[in-house]
């Protein structure tokens, strides 16, 4: 997830055919935070359908800003390089902090149902994505505290909150993501193309979308992180010119270098890539280490900064690629159309070798198609909601290693009115009988 930028975004388009442009069913908000913790993003979502026939159309998407006083309280007791003492008085807001965020979760929820002309009422359940703190320990294993307070929000809003997803998938042995994957494919997937969705943003996650809308199709769905991405371009950027240049805009840099072979191959002998999917980490592939070895042989080796971006690029495209020929069942042959999202999508040279490296496919931006930054995971969020509410899995083997089908998340009761439509919905959703798979 990139930072977001921009102001109140406008309805993304309809290409799609599984979104539609009338809807009577219910509605849906999903709301998400960056993960540096710096806005908040929201969309009120119409749904018509329910579970795999479900078809969503988004109404409005805004977005806040978080103060930076909240900022960095987050950082402070994210980080990993901070004191213990800086910790010690971190964990002692945490109250303060998760109290001030639901509030202003609960004021996007009424601003957005305000600037729709839509009641809060009619709002049959909103979906949370963050904040949260990861922990990755060799010994503990990895873990995941929720910095949101659902109970708050519900109240403040009256709306049903569904909200820890990552929680349930790590209880169910998992990774505890990617949890987007099946509200992409609900999203982004259409009848009769098998699309490639690849996120280019601080890390690379790759994800494939069937082409159908069937219990088969969703246990053929793949999505998994690639490599490093964007961050290692503007980390390299930000180091060899001394703080000047914190990215490279456009690959403007990139553009005027030469590749440099024997780095790319020392790159690919990490033994990460030769870790096969499921593969997924919540803050995004780590350049750290491939940022120390650069530096360090660019200073023996004398190569400018423009190599090592243009180097850097080709990286990051071969990494796609190599991913696509070896987890891909049928490679790039089973591939209809390539979409591309996150903070990537502006490089024109990495999109250029994306597209060389995939065969020569043309890449379609989602920002060309109205997707704005941050827009799709907070669709995302309110199609977690749903599935939760229709009883679909999120969390899958194949996704993050859970050892069975899990459907994700908590939900918190809103008002009693909310409450009783909302049973009322998934009275009507209940199966009459359950198959054994189910069942377990």
């Amino acid at each position: 997830m990139e930072m977001f930028e921009g102001a109140p975004v406008e309805p993304f388009s309809q290409r799609s055919r599984y979104i539609g442009t009338t809807n009577t069913g219910h509605r849906l908000i999903g709301i998400c935070v960056g993960r540096q913790c710096d806005a908040l993003v929201g969309s009120l979502v119409s749904v018509s359908g329910n579970k795999l026939a479900a078809t969503y159309e988004n109404v409005l998407t805004q977005q806040v800003e978080i103060p930076g006083a909240l900022r960095k309280i987050f950082s402070d007791w994210s980080t990993d390089r901070a004191s213990a003492e800086v910790k010690t008085a971190a964990e002692c807001t945490h109250s303060l902090f998760s109290r001030k965020i639901a509030d202003m979760q609960a004021d996007l929820i009424r601003k957005l149902c305000a600037v729709a002309m839509v009641p809060v009422d009619d709002v049959l359940a909103v979906g949370l994505l963050g904040p949260g703190l990861w922990q990755n320990k060799a010994t503990d294993g990895r873990g995941y505290l929720e910095l949101c307070n659902p109970s708050w929000v519900a109240e403040q809003s009256g709306c049903n909150i569904v909200s820890n997803f990552a929680e349930r998938d790590l209880a169910a042995g998992g990774l505890g993501g990617p949890l987007t994957a099946v509200p992409q494919w609900l999203l982004l997937g259409e009848k009769g193309k098998t699309r490639l969705l690849l996120d280019v943003g601080r890390s690379v996650r790759l994800t494939l979308l069937p082409d159908g809308r069937t219990e088969e199709d969703l246990d053929s769905l793949l999505a998994f992180d690639v490599g490093p991405g964007t961050a290692l371009l503007d980390r390299l950027s930000m180091r060899l010119s001394e703080g000047r240049m914190p990215y490279d805009p456009g690959g403007s840099l990139a553009v005027q270098g030469t590749k440099i072979p024997e780095l790319i191959d020392r790159w690919l002998a990490e033994p990460y890539f030769q870790e096969p999917p499921p593969r997924w980490q919540p803050n995004g592939v780590s350049a750290e280490d491939a940022l120390e070895l650069t530096v360090r042989m660019a200073v023996d080796a004398g190569w400018s900064i423009r190599d090592l971006l243009c180097t850097a690029t080709h990286f990051i495209a071969r990494c796609i690629a190599l991913a696509v020929r070896a987890y891909i069942p049928g490679g790039l042959n089973r591939i209809d159309e390539l979409l591309v999202t996150g903070g990537g999508q502006g490089n024109g040279l990495l999109l250029a070798e994306i597209g060389l490296q995939l065969g020569q496919r043309p890449l379609n931006r989602l920002v060309d198609f109205g997707w704005s930054q941050g827009q799709l995971e907070a669709c995302s969020a309110a199609v977690l909601a749903g599935m939760h509410l229709d009883r679909i899995s999120a969390s899958r083997p194949a996704l993050s290693r859970t050892d069975v089908p899990r459907v994700a998340g908590q939900l918190t009761p809103g008002s009693p009115a909310g409450w009783g439509r909302l049973i009322r919905y998934m009275h009507r959703m209940a199966p009459t009988h359950l198959s054994l798979r189910n069942a377990i």
